[in-house]
């Protein structure tokens, strides 16, 4: 409140400076009123003066208030805004969603975020950004929750910066997740959280975010025992056949690098633990293999997410890919896997910027199969730069990075859709895909 003082207080001093002016200017321009001045003593001449003062701060105060918006105002306005929009997409994706022949639910819900752990630190929002992105991020995702609340929260790493959480007591887990996403009756406060890793999360006790589930909250999903690694499937609305299921990989890309970078220069080398070790890489790589083989043509949708990208159009991408030729080395190994296991989509954070990419190939029966990849690393980290048009990948179709935000999804037995809502609750972006479709675009 004491900000919202300071700027009422510059504010009025300014309508008080203009109104002065220009009472100043009338009686300067008044004759009349100047030579009556002139022939009062100097105790009512005084009196006259007190009264024109008093008479400015009367209009300028008047002026003040009938120009001034008070922030809770302004906040307000925005809700309402905010709210016509929200319920748009309440009719479209909302639990009043329902096929056309019967009332049951068609859809499932989830939203995701990514690169989100940074309040009270100095790269939150970036040197442009007016307070916290983390807490409007979050702030919009609850809202959003009122009118379309989602199954689960799927978070793409980067869970807490700068170097991950010390231990399942650190003051880190109040202060950047259950303060800012579940306290005060949040919406979302009851929902699910199934976490994957980020680098920065490496560089702290990985083991900590795997027993937070057990010993502090049970609402966050890691893994379990020394796997920070998981799989979940979910009906798709009320559906209850298997087939109609989404099933979702949690994957630890940091730990699979252990195996698939073999011995080329990482990111953070020298501050990687067990988790990210070469024996615990080959131990996931095989767990994946298993379990992509083990769910083919199992379930109508698979999704994967984890922390860092296997396509982007961020500047920042090319130039990983020689500082850290472990990172190339494992988006190729990943990619061939995934694009071969009917895969569908694959949501990753790690560069801050909001995209979405598409690859398709021939299943060699006379169709094409696609695989989409979206970025959403854009839940509280300042913004990265991203490539000129020319030089993105081609499979590139959608890239920005003029917002901060969170991505709702919603998937039906047929359709895949995203909607990016910024930190103001504007919807920033929108894909849209079918899953029967043959070409990206």
């Amino acid at each position: 409140m004491e900000n919202v003082y300071l700027a009422i207080d510059k504010k009025l001093f300014l309508h008080l400076v203009e109104t002065a002016k220009i009472i100043l200017r009338l009686y300067s321009l008044s004759p009349s009123l100047s030579l009556s001045l002139s022939l009062l003593n100097n105790m009512k001449r005084r009196r006259c003066i007190h009264l024109l003062f008093f008479l400015c701060v009367l209009v300028a105060i008047s002026s003040f208030s009938s120009s001034f918006t008070f922030p809770e105002e302004e906040e307000e306005e925005r809700k309402s805004r905010n709210n016509h929009q929200f319920e748009e997409l309440k009719e479209r994706f909302g639990s009043s969603s329902s096929n056309s022949n019967n009332n049951n639910k068609s859809n499932l819900v989830f939203y995701t975020i990514g690169d989100w752990g940074v309040r009270g630190s100095g790269v939150d929002g970036g040197e442009n950004f007016q307070g916290s992105a983390q807490i409007a991020v979050a702030q919009q995702m609850k809202l959003l929750a009122e009118f379309v609340p989602p199954v689960f929260v799927a978070t793409l790493g980067d869970n807490f910066y700068g170097a991950g959480v010390g231990s399942v007591e650190d003051r880190q887990w109040d202060y950047k997740y259950e303060q800012v996403y579940l306290k005060n009756n949040s919406s979302i406060r009851s929902t699910r959280w199934f976490a994957s890793l980020g680098d920065h999360d490496h560089c702290g006790n990985v083991q900590s975010q795997i027993d937070y589930h057990s010993s502090k909250n049970y609402l966050w999903h890691l893994g379990h025992a020394k796997m920070p690694y998981y799989h979940k499937e979910f009906r798709i609305g009320d559906n209850i056949s298997t087939t109609d299921a989404m099933q979702l990989i949690v994957i630890d890309w940091v730990g699979l690098e252990g195996i698939l970078a073999g011995k080329e220069k990482r990111r953070f080398e020298d501050q990687l633990g067990e988790f990210a070790s070469a024996e615990a890489g080959e131990e996931q790589f095989n767990w994946l293999k298993r379990v992509l083989d083990r769910g083919h043509g199992k379930y109508r949708w698979r999704v994967v997410t984890a922390h860092r990208p296997i396509i982007s159009a961020s500047l920042r991408f090319a130039n990983d890919n020689i500082a850290y030729p472990g990172e190339s080395s494992t988006r190729e190994v990943l990619r061939v896997l995934l694009e071969n296991s009917d895969v569908d989509v694959y949501i990753n954070g790690h560069d801050h910027t909001a995209q979405h990419a598409c690859t398709q190939r021939d299943d060699f029966d006379g169709k094409n199969k696609l695989t989409h990849y979206i970025t959403n690393g854009i839940g509280g980290y300042e913004l990265h730069h991203l490539a000129d048009n020319e030089k993105r990948p081609i499979e590139t179709l959608e890239a920005k990075n003029t917002f901060h935000g969170f991505a709702m999804h919603s998937v039906t037995k047929d359709k895949f859709d995203t909607v990016f809502i910024g930190h103001d609750g504007k919807v920033e972006m929108e894909l849209s895909f079918n899953k029967m479709q043959q070409h990206c675009n």
